[in-house]
């Protein structure tokens, strides 16, 4: 799975929300908009092919890290399941695999 898929599928308004990822994003005081812009500008970090799901990271425009899971099961749309901050232990682990 590649984040260009994830891109086009957003780009072509291809998607929808699970209402768990705007509960869990407005209890972050992270808006719609930003999970978008995490997903147009992240990278897949961990894909679990077997449920045809992917983790993208990225940075909001605030700074602030993101996590996301995908659900790509579904033909030419993309689920967006759920979103969180990383806790500060998951954020040092990913800066030290980029590495």
């Amino acid at each position: 799975m590649k984040i260009q898929r994830i891109r086009g599928l957003i780009e072509k308004e291809s998607y929808y929300f699970y209402t768990h990822c705007l509960i869990e994003a407005k209890k972050d005081d992270v808006g719609p908009e930003d999970i978008l812009y995490c997903l147009l500008t992240g990278k897949i970090i961990e894909a679990y092919p077997e449920r045809k799901r992917v983790l993208v990271y990225s940075t909001m425009p605030n700074g602030i890290p993101l996590h996301i899971v995908c659900d790509l099961s579904q033909k030419g749309i993309l689920a967006i399941v759920t979103c969180y901050i990383p806790d500060k232990k998951e954020w040092i682990k990913y800066q030290k695999r980029k590495r």
